[in-house]
């Protein structure tokens, strides 16, 4: 393909929505995101502005992208906050020391192992990155991993006030976080919203282990469709409620506190079910095949071990666990986020139908 390149545009890649956060990982992990550029979203494809566009097709191999020439506008951020922290603290051992930063509303979330890191410098980055972003009042840091049937991890206060509560804001979509006491994870973010896109006016959606509620708000802000929310955690949907009074939704959602392997029983009642626990997720799958419509999709999120072809791995324990419970098609087995150096999340769709 020849590209004519015009003023003011800069070499990019076009990917749908599914994929944004795979390419993502790979550009950033390959070096050629262009980080002063803008990613670029028109709610159906992606735009990346990349530095290499003949590396690109290594990089890129086995997803559906096209190297295209777009506008890319300055992004005139400031530096990252491992680049900053790394500028600030340059004695530290930063090989040795794996960082993490999300911010969620008015508050930065760090993962800082506080076993490498000593608390006199986690209190000097939390300042740090206070005094570089002035819409950042709080700075915490995450302990350990997330903990317990109701989903929360230890944090620290780091810098600023201490406040666990915030409003976060995806595509439009308001959503009450309380760090304390209920899950969230913002890293999902494009997931929430490619999800939303598949939902088709007037289907019925179950979301279990719904935390604050992320995927019931993206999909009743985008269509009118009715979501029933589950969580153990009455925190998590004290959080979702607060957020459905807030936004403008064009569908319903029912938020209940309950345990989601127990709470349903009706056969065949959903269009699409979610099981957002990706310890677990592997382990509802046949209650939830039985509460799916004919026809129906089960999208599920699981950890996996970083080993050789995680997909075929993944794919063979579905098969054995609708064994003789269901039909299934296996839509979709995509490589989400990195968890740790050792383990990555693979994002599944299942196309459900009765044996």
């Amino acid at each position: 393909m020849k590209l004519i390149q015009k003023s003011g545009s800069f070499n990019g890649v076009k990917l749908p929505l599914i994929q944004a956060e795979e390419a993502r990982l790979r550009l950033i992990k390959a070096g050629i995101l262009l980080k002063s550029k803008k990613i670029f979203n028109n709610h159906e494809f992606v735009f990346f502005p990349i530095s290499d566009s003949v590396s690109a097709s290594d990089v890129l191999g086995g997803l559906e992208y096209q190297l295209v020439y777009h506008i890319f506008p300055e992004e005139f951020l400031k530096p990252s906050v491992l680049d900053l922290l790394k500028k600030e603290f340059p004695n530290e051992p930063w090989d040795n020391i794996s960082i993490k930063f999300d911010q969620i509303g008015e508050i930065g979330l760090l993962r800082l192992d506080d076993e490498i890191t000593s608390r006199e410098f986690r209190t000097s980055a939390g300042s740090a990155i206070i005094n570089a972003y002035p819409k950042i009042t709080t700075v915490m840091n995450k302990l350990d991993v997330t903990e317990g049937i109701e989903r929360i991890f230890p944090i620290e206060l780091l810098a600023g006030e201490e406040k666990y509560e915030s409003w976060h804001k995806e595509y439009g979509v308001l959503i009450k976080v309380d760090l304390r006491r209920a899950y969230f994870n913002p890293r999902l973010a494009e997931e929430h919203r490619r999800l939303a896109l598949e939902i088709s006016r007037g289907n019925r959606i179950l979301d279990l282990f719904t935390g604050v509620g992320p995927f019931a708000l993206h999909c009743a802000k985008a269509q009118n469709c009715e979501v029933i929310a589950v969580d153990i955690n009455p925190y998590a949907i004290k959080s979702l409620k607060a957020s459905i009074k807030r936004n403008k939704l064009k569908g319903s959602i029912i938020p209940l506190v309950g345990d989601a392997g127990e709470i349903f029983r009706t056969k065949r009642h959903f269009d699409r079910i979610i099981i957002n626990l990706p310890n677990l997720s592997i382990n509802y799958l046949e209650y939830t095949s039985k509460l799916i419509k004919d026809g129906g999709i089960i999208t599920f999120y699981q950890f996996m071990e970083k080993i050789e072809q995680p997909e075929q791995f993944l794919s063979t324990i579905i098969s054995k666990k609708l064994m003789n419970v269901c039909n299934h098609e296996i839509l979709n087995i995509r490589v989400g986020r990195e968890v740790s150096p050792s383990k990555i999340q693979l994002n599944v769709d299942l196309r459900i139908s009765s044996v």
